[in-house]
């Protein structure tokens, strides 16, 4: 007399550990992505005793004079960068940057790249400063 076996063997992949383990290669990649924001401009930043951290956003915008200035990589003159921030103004959906200018910076310069910011819609601008040793 022949038995039949009643339970079947099957095989299943266990699925749980994997997508773990993916989720956590997606969060690393992003928190590490945001931290790797450094252009490749010698500018000497102001210095300030109260200089606070603060959150980074993805533009940085890196002002040398009026007419040297990079947003990201792209090289750009002040009405380039009015331009530049016209056509693509929509690609920046936060609409917030960090600016990094010199400390030789005049002014007027300054208050002239704020203006162009403000009239393309952008609501906020982190200004970046070295932290100052406090007396």
């Amino acid at each position: 007399m022949k038995f039949q076996r009643r339970l079947q063997p099957t095989a299943n992949a266990d699925l749980v550990p994997m997508i773990d383990v993916v989720f956590q290669l997606v969060v690393f990649f992003m928190i590490s992505s945001t931290l790797i924001s450094k252009t490749g401009i010698n500018l000497d930043l102001p210095k300030a005793q109260y200089a606070q951290e603060s959150v980074t956003a993805n533009l940085v915008l890196s002002v040398v004079s009026r007419d040297e200035m990079y947003l990201g990589d792209q090289a750009l003159t002040l009405a380039d960068l009015d331009e530049v921030l016209r056509i693509h103004g929509e690609d920046y959906a936060d609409r917030s940057l960090v600016i990094e200018a010199d400390e030789t910076l005049p002014y007027g310069v300054m208050i002239a790249v704020l203006d162009v910011l403000q009239e393309n819609g952008f609501r906020g601008a982190n200004l970046v400063a070295e932290r100052a040793d406090r007396p």
